[in-house]
Formats: C-alpha cells, structure tokens, sequence
C-alpha cells in the first residue's frame, strides 16, 4: 500500500490553522466525531466548515457518526418496543445521515470516509437487539451515505482489537445478516507489549477473511512517547498486514504534540 494513512481525531471546533499544522507534521486525514440528533442538518454549519477546511488544506476527513444520541432519541418516543424501536431507528438513521450528507455534498464538505462504532448497540439501556436488528441499523447507515456519495470508504470500528475470536465472529454474522460491503476494519488499541502480538495477529486474520483493509486507532492512547510499543513498531506491524492491506493508524490530536510520526 506504499505509505501509511495518518489521521488525527479532532474536535469539531479544531482550527483551520491547526489542521495546517497537523498536516506539516505528516497528517494526511482529519477525523472529528459528528454526533447525530434529529434534524441535525438544519444546524450543520460547523460540520460544513470543518469539512470544507480540511479539503481546502488538502486534506482527507473522516466523518466518524455518533448514533447514541440519536438512538436515545428514538428510544424515548418508542420506550423498550424493540420492533418500533428498530424501525424507527433505521428511519431516523437513514433520513437524518441522508439529508446531512446531501448538504454537505451541497457545500463542497463531503467526506472521504465514515465510521460507524459497532460497539454502539451495547451502549443502548434497555433495548437488546438482535444480531439482525443491529446489521439493519447499520445498512440503514451505510445506505444513506451511499446514496449522497457511492465513492465513501465505509469503516466500522471495534473494540475487540486483541480478540481475534470475538472480532471474526461479530464480522462473520454482520456478513451473514446481510451487511452491507465496508472497506475497512478499525481497531482501537492501547499500545502494549503483553498485547501486541495479538493486536498482529488479529490484524492478519480479519484483513485476508474479510477482504478488508486495517487501520488501528490509538487516539485514546495517553503519553505515547512513554508507550512500551512505540509507534515506529506499530507502523511496521501495520505495513506487513497481508495482501497489502494495512492502511494506517488514527491518532489523538493532543497525542501528536508528545510524539514523532516516523517517515
């Protein structure tokens, strides 16, 4: 894949001046979190100025969709009524992302890539979905971003880095619920020395079975200079993922400050 991905999660009121600095530093993706509530896209003006920055600098952004809200939204009108609730949700998923994303794509901000949390649902109290239910919230999702720009790499996100067995079953049953095609895999990791050869290991694994490409995200690492694993070791593991398919490391912002990013 040549050179690594380096993104940088920042805040949606990160600065244009800022996201040059993170650039002359080898950043080349800015990700911020767009938390989605009902009717979002009649208040998006900072999400379509941190979009149109970003592609004015050059840059790539990642739009990572925060759907609790949302989804807590939907569950106060429908209470634990799992059946209105799941169809409600896939409404609200799919009007709301849509009309977001159209007028993003109106104003020259569309985003290179989203991710979506598959953690999210255990986040829900007092709903338990199905495995169905959640792959139907997800395409929802995926189909509302496609419909305003088909080109949009999907990404969807664990926290089961080191857990090989639990990753490639939650993948292998999205698939056969009917999941909708992503192109990358994104797991969140501590830098570790007990750990990383699992980290390896599952990067390898669910790369050749999905046909996916891998990027590790340790933006909620703290003091990485300090890290038993540093990130000269990371980016070797990630560029020998097979099938060329390690795509690259998500960084925090404040975490580049205390770190090199190596060539």
């Amino acid at each position: 894949m040549g050179s690594l991905c380096r993104i940088v999660n920042v805040s949606e009121g990160v600065g244009k001046d800022r996201m040059n600095a993170l650039k002359t530093k080898g950043v080349d993706t800015v990700m911020s979190t767009i938390v989605l509530k009902a009717g979002i896209y009649d208040s998006a003006e900072s999400i379509i100025e941190l979009g149109s920055d970003a592609v004015s600098l050059g840059l790539k952004w990642c739009a990572s969709l925060g759907l609790l809200s949302l989804y807590e939204e939907v569950k106060a009108e429908t209470g634990a009524d799992n059946r209105m609730f799941v169809r409600k949700a896939e409404r609200a998923g799919f009007e709301n992302i849509h009309k977001l994303f159209t007028k993003l794509s109106e104003n020259g901000a569309v985003p290179a890539f989203i991710k979506i949390d598959t953690d999210v649902f255990n986040e829900i109290q007092g709903i338990t979905l199905s495995f169905e239910e959640q792959t139907r919230m997800i395409n929802a999702c995926i189909n509302a971003v496609k419909a305003v720009n088909p080109a949009c790499k999907v990404i969807l996100a664990t926290k089961d880095s080191c857990d090989n067995e639990k990753a490639k079953k939650w993948f292998n049953r999205f698939q056969v619920s009917g999941g909708k095609p992503f192109d990358i895999i994104s797991l969140s990791y501590i830098l570790d020395a007990e750990t990383f050869y699992d980290l390896s290991m599952n990067m390898s694994d669910l790369s050749r079975r999905f046909e996916a490409d891998i990027i590790v995200d340790i933006s909620e690492q703290e003091n990485v200079s300090e890290a038993e694993i540093g990130l000269e070791d990371l980016d070797s593991a990630i560029a020998i993922v097979p099938l060329d398919r390690g795509f690259g490391t998500v960084y925090s912002d404040k975490g580049l400050d205390e770190a090199t990013l190596v060539a």
